[in-house]
C-alpha cells in the first residue's frame, strides 16, 4: 500500500505512531520493514470516504521466510489508549508481563507501537521454538545448532505450519556468521539499491518433523550478492541424506567464508602487482584503476619509437596471468591502431610475489619491443 494512501486514510492523531513503525522499525534477523494493509475504521456508520478516519489496520511482518499478519486496533474516540491486537489463528497468546511498552503505553512517543511489535515478535519467536520441542528430530537439530556452532538463538527464526491433519513445513531461517567487512569497499559500494545490512541468511525447510525432504535456500543482501559476483557465481549444495542441520550450516558457512577469502586474496594480489608495476614505470603511466587494480596503461619510448603498453588483470588473477598488449602510436591495420596481445607466452607463476611478476613483465617488454616495432612497420607499411 502506498504511503500517501496510508496517510490519506489514517486518523491524524495516530499518524506519528504509524509513520515511525513504517520507517524506523526493523524486525527479525533479516532487519525487514513492516508493511501496512487493510486500513479500516470502527465507526458503525457506513461512509463513502474513509479519509482521516482509519484507526485499525493489519501489519505484515517478515519472519522465518514467511510473513505474519496481525491486526492492530486503535479507538479513534480514545486515540491515546494503547491498541488491541488480533493474531493469526495459530494459537499464539502473548504474556502481558513481557510487554512493558504496552503496559506502560506512551502515546506521545512515536516509537511506542514499534517497540510493542518488537516485544510481541520476541514472544512469538519463543512460542515457535517451544512448538518444535514436541518433535525429537527438530528439537535435536535446533539444540545441536545452538550448542555446536557460533550461531545463537538470536540468529535463528523458526516457523512451523500447522493444520488439523499435519505439521509442516517447518522453516529454520539462520543468519550465518560470515564476516563480509573484509570485502573491498569499492565492490560493495557498486550496489545501486538500498544496501541494508550486509548479511547471508540460510532458509532450511523441513517438509515434516521427520525431515523426509529438506530444502535449503540462500539469501544474500544486495551488497553481498554484488560483492560475491552475483547469484550465478554461488551455488550451495543440496541438503545431503542422513546429514544434520549443524553439519549443513557449517558447510554453507565455510563456502561463503572461503569465497570472501578468495575475493580478498585476489584483490590484495592485484594491488601488490599494480604497486610493483607503478614502482617500475611510474613516470610513464597514462592511467590505472586505483580501486580494483584491474588495468594500467603506459607510454614508452625505445630508440625513438613510441608505443603503449596495456596490462589487464582478470578477476581470477593470479590464477590466470595478465594480458599484456603492445600498441603502436604510429601504425594502423584495418583502420585500428596496430597491437599485439600476449597472455600465455611469457614467464608467469601465480606463486610469485607481485614484485617478481612485475620484474618478469618488465623483462618481457624489453625483450620483445624490437620485434614488435619491426612487425608493426612491416605489416602496416603502405
Amino acid at each position: 500500500m502506498l504511503e500517501e494512501n496510508i496517510i490519506y486514510s489514517l486518523f491524524p492523531k495516530l499518524s506519528h505512531l504509524i509513520l515511525n513503525c513504517m520507517h524506523e522499525c526493523e524486525v527479525g534477523i533479516c532487519a525487514g520493514r513492516i508493511k501496512l494493509t487493510e486500513l479500516t475504521y470502527g465507526c458503525p456508520t457506513v461512509l463513502a470516504d474513509n479519509q482521516g478516519k482509519c484507526d485499525r489496520f493489519k501489519v505484515v511482518i517478515p519472519y522465518a521466510g514467511q510473513t505474519l499478519t496481525w491486526e492492530v486496533i486503535f479507538d479513534a474516540n480514545c486515540p491515546k489508549e494503547p491498541p488491541d491486537f488480533i493474531f493469526d489463528a495459530d494459537g499464539f497468546l502473548p504474556d502481558m508481563q513481557y510487554l512493558p511498552s504496552l503496559n506502560q503505553w506512551d502515546y506521545m512517543d512515536p516509537g511506542s507501537l514499534s517497540r510493542v511489535l518488537v516485544e510481541l515478535l520476541a514472544q512469538y519467536k519463543t512460542y515457535q521454538e517451544q512448538l518444535i520441542f514436541a518433535s525429537e528430530r527438530l528439537s535435536f537439530e535446533y539444540k545441536a545448532l545452538i550448542k555446536d556452532t557460533e550461531i545463537t538463538s538470536h540468529d535463528v527464526e523458526i516457523y512451523s505450519t500447522r493444520t488439523e491433519n499435519r505439521v509442516g513445513p517447518i522453516n529454520f531461517l539462520i543468519k550465518l556468521p560470515v564476516d563480509f567487512s573484509r570485502i573491498p569497499a569499492y565492490i560493495l559500494k557498486a550496489c545501486k539499491v538500498d544496501p541494508g545490512e550486509d548479511a547471508a541468511l540460510l532458509l532450511v525447510t523441513f517438509n515434516n518433523p521427520e525431515g523426509t525432504r529438506i530444502t535449503p535456500q540462500l539469501y544474500l543482501s544486495p551488497r553481498v550478492e554484488n560483492g560475491l559476483g552475483g547469484s550465478s557465481q554461488l551455488r550451495i549444495p543440496g541438503f545431503p541424506d542422513r546429514s544434520c542441520l549443524t553439519e549443513y550450516v557449517q558447510e554453507v558457512n565455510s563456502l561463503l567464508t572461503n569465497k570472501v577469502e578468495q575475493i580478498v586474496q585476489c584483490y590484495e594480489k592485484r594491488r601488490d602487482y599494480m604497486s610493483a608495476l607503478l614502482a617500475h614505470f611510474g613516470r610513464s603511466v597514462l592511467e590505472y584503476d586505483a580501486e580494483g587494480f584491474y588495468k594500467v596503461s603506459f607510454l614508452f619510448e625505445w630508440n625513438d619509437f613510441f608505443f603503449m603498453i596495456y596490462i589487464e588483470l582478470l578477476p581470477v588473477f593470479p590464477k590466470e596471468q595478465p594480458v599484456v598488449t603492445f600498441q603502436s602510436i604510429y601504425h594502423e591495420l584495418k583502420g585500428r591502431p596496430y597491437s599485439e596481445s600476449h597472455q600465455t607466452d611469457y614467464p608467469f607463476s601465480p606463486r610469485w610475489t607481485g614484485q617478481e611478476m612485475a620484474d618478469r613483465a618488465r623483462q618481457f617488454i624489453l625483450e620483445n619491443i624490437g620485434a614488435f616495432q619491426k612487425t608493426s612497420v612491416r605489416l602496416c607499411a603502405t
